[in-house]
C-alpha cells in the first residue's frame, strides 16, 4: 500500500470543491461549504452518532442509506442544523434536493453533513445561492478545498489517500475528516468521508464501514463528550 496525494478525490471518478457561502463570519471568509461528487452512482455505507439527540442531517442520511446507493455528499460547516425542529429537517431535505436536481439524480443518492453551532437555524438561502457555483468548481484537484470547508475548530485539514493492488488491479481510497475537540469513543463531533474506485459488494461495504469505524473513530478520546452530528460515509 502506498500513500499518495489527492485526498478524497484521488480515486478515479470523484470530484470535489469547497467555497465560502456565508454561513461562517463574513470577516474571515473561511470556506464553509463542500461537495463531493461521484461520476456514477455506487454502493454507499455509513455509521452515525449513538447520541440520543440526533441532528436533521443524520436523520435524513439514515433514511437515504436504506436505498444503498450514493452519488454525492454536500457538507456545510459553521452550523450543525441540530436541535432545529421540523425546519431543520426541511432544510436538510432541501440541501439534498438542490444537488439532486443539479446532477439529475434521485434525492436519496445525496447525503448531507453539517457541523458547527447547535440550536441555530441553518441559513438555507446561503447554500441555495452557492450550489450552482460550487458545482461549477468541482474538479479532480478539489479534495483539499473540500477538506478545508468542513473544518470548524480544526487547526488544519485532515485528508489521506492510499493506493494498493487488489485482485490484480490498482485501487485507490481517499478520505477527509474533521474533528478537533469534543471527541470521545463512538465518533463524537467527527465527520469522515471516504471514496474508493474499488468495486465493492454493497453488503460487504456495510460490514467494512462498521469495522473501519470501530477500529478508528470509536477508539479516539479527548474530553468525553458525545455529539448530535457524527457521520462516517463511504461511497
Amino acid at each position: 500500500m502506498k500513500i499518495i496525494t489527492g485526498g478524497v478525490t484521488a480515486p478515479i471518478g470523484f470530484r470535489a470543491a469547497g467555497m465560502y457561502c456565508g454561513i461562517k463570519k463574513k470577516q474571515k471568509k473561511q470556506l464553509d461549504l463542500a461537495l463531493l461528487v461521484s461520476e456514477q452512482e455506487g454502493p454507499v455505507a455509513g455509521v452515525f452518532t449513538t447520541n440520543q439527540v440526533v441532528a436533521a442531517p443524520v436523520v435524513l442520511d439514515r433514511l437515504h442509506l436504506k436505498k444503498g446507493i450514493g452519488r454525492a455528499i454536500l457538507v456545510n460547516s459553521g452550523n450543525a442544523n441540530a436541535c432545529t425542529g421540523p425546519d431543520g429537517m426541511r432544510v436538510a431535505k432541501e440541501m439534498a434536493q438542490l444537488v439532486a436536481t443539479a446532477l439529475g439524480s434521485a434525492p436519496h443518492t445525496i447525503f448531507i453533513g453539517s457541523t458547527g453551532v447547535i440550536g441555530q437555524p441553518l441559513p438555507i438561502d446561503c447554500i441555495k445561492n452557492a450550489v450552482p457555483s460550487l458545482l461549477a468548481r468541482v474538479t479532480r484537484r478539489g479534495g483539499n478545498e473540500a477538506a478545508q470547508a468542513i473544518m470548524t475548530t480544526d487547526l488544519k485539514p485532515k485528508q489521506v489517500a492510499v493506493r494498493a493492488r487488489l485482485g490484480g488491479r490498482m485501487v485507490t481510497v481517499g478520505g477527509m475528516a474533521k474533528g478537533s475537540g469534543m471527541i470521545h469513543p463512538n465518533m463524537a463531533t467527527m465527520l469522515g468521508f471516504l471514496a474508493t474506485d474499488a468495486a465493492v459488494d454493497p453488503a460487504l461495504m456495510n460490514q467494512l464501514a462498521l469495522e473501519l469505524a470501530e477500529g478508528s473513530f470509536n477508539r479516539v478520546t479527548i474530553d468525553g463528550d458525545t455529539s448530535t452530528n457524527d457521520s462516517f460515509i463511504v461511497v
